[in-house]
């Protein structure tokens, strides 16, 4: 069964989800940078849809050798 997620949801961190304020979340809608849908003035994210934002943010780690 599809997990829906909403932006209330979101900003608290709930679901094992880290907390992405409302603030961001309009303005990654905005930017179409987060999927979503919405019912009526309901906005709802699945759980993959921020997960696949989350993975696509990821940055590696810097070695010691690129700190000289």
């Amino acid at each position: 069964m599809e997990q829906w997620i909403s932006t209330k949801d979101l900003d608290l961190g709930l679901n094992n989800l880290p907390k992405i304020s409302i603030i961001t979340q309009n303005n990654l809608r905005a930017k179409r940078k987060l999927q979503y849908t919405k019912i009526g003035k309901n906005v709802y994210y699945k759980r993959e849809w921020i997960e696949d934002y989350i993975n696509s943010n990821i940055r590696p780690a810097k070695t010691l050798q690129e700190d000289n």
